[in-house]
């Protein structure tokens, strides 16, 4: 198992979690090794390593897009309005639907959905009070061609960008802000070159842990159980340490010298409309449509 992040970083919590859980269930059954820190290759490297049996087992935020479009779902913007709406999802039937969905795409099993949290946007510019606000800015993005396009469609100019250099072109000017996780801004220090922050809460990105097929199928029964069970546990506490840092987070930036706001979000809700149909586009609308009606029931 690998993930390219560090301790303390939702991704490797979920990981290291679920090796722990593996080990104190199942130690005779498994040999169980980790590798983190980006020690195996980066985010995109791991998919690739995961989808031929190198790797059994890794976390995958964003960048899921690129084994399965039907995650673009999760690029729509302000579709939850809370974690506990996402978390209820992907616990049931919209959780069932992409497993389904990534097993046929991609031929790997999603054991479990944990979370990154609600993304938000931090700049060197101005506060993002409303949509009108991120007029021309240059804001790192994942590589997600949906949320390309829902920044383009909101003002912004989305740039994507290799995590690991943002912090430089942020020093440097190159970029004006970026968008992620409160956690992420606090593991990669962005918050030592960024002026503002904006509590958008635009995107919520949960973490997939996923495991190649194969070697999911060749477990026995009482194996496979045990393994669902340690993934279980592992998503669970990434939902505690996502409403940690929640509650710690806000403070910890303003102390910081950070300018942090709430914007108002009803304007941008109705500014994301276009972006809803441009994403019913990739994942069809028939399972937009169904994603709506499971987030609302």
């Amino acid at each position: 198992m690998a993930v390219e992040t560090t301790p303390g970083d939702p991704t490797n919590v979920m990981l290291a979690t679920f090796r722990d859980e593996l080990a104190a269930t199942k130690a005779d059954a498994f040999k169980l090794e980790f590798f983190d820190g980006g020690s195996l290759g980066d985010e995109g490297a791991l998919m690739e390593m995961l989808r031929v049996n190198q790797v059994q087992v890794i976390p995958i935020g964003s960048d899921i897009v690129e084994l399965d479009q039907m995650f673009a779902v999760f690029d729509a913007p302000f579709l939850f309005d809370s974690k506990e709406k996402a978390r209820k999802a992907l616990a049931g039937e919209l959780g069932e639907m992409l497993k389904q969905s990534l097993r046929d795409t991609a031929g790997l099993e999603a054991l479990a959905f944990g979370e990154l949290g609600f993304r938000v946007i931090s700049n060197n510019v101005r506060p993002i009070d409303k949509p009108a606000d991120l007029a021309g800015l240059k804001l790192r993005t994942p590589g997600s061609a949906m949320r390309i396009a829902a920044f383009t469609t909101l003002g912004a100019s989305p740039t994507p960008m290799s995590l690991g250099d943002v912090y430089v072109a942020l020093r440097q000017g190159a970029l004006d802000g970026q968008e992620n996780p409160m956690s992420v801004i606090e593991e990669f220090s962005f918050h030592e070159v960024q002026k503002y922050i904006s509590l958008t809460n635009h995107v919520y990105t949960p973490i997939t842990l996923a495991m190649n097929g194969r070697a999911f199928d060749a477990l026995s029964d009482d194996l496979k159980a045990a393994v669902i069970a340690a993934a279980e546990a592992a998503a669970e506490a990434t939902h505690k340490l996502s409403d940690e840092q929640d509650a710690r987070l806000v403070e910890f930036f303003e102390k910081a010298g950070v300018a942090v706001n709430k914007p108002d979000l009803a304007a941008f809700r109705e500014a994301a409309v276009p972006v809803h149909e441009q994403v019913a586009q990739t994942v069809t609308p028939e399972f937009m449509d169904k994603v709506k009606s499971i987030i609302n029931e």
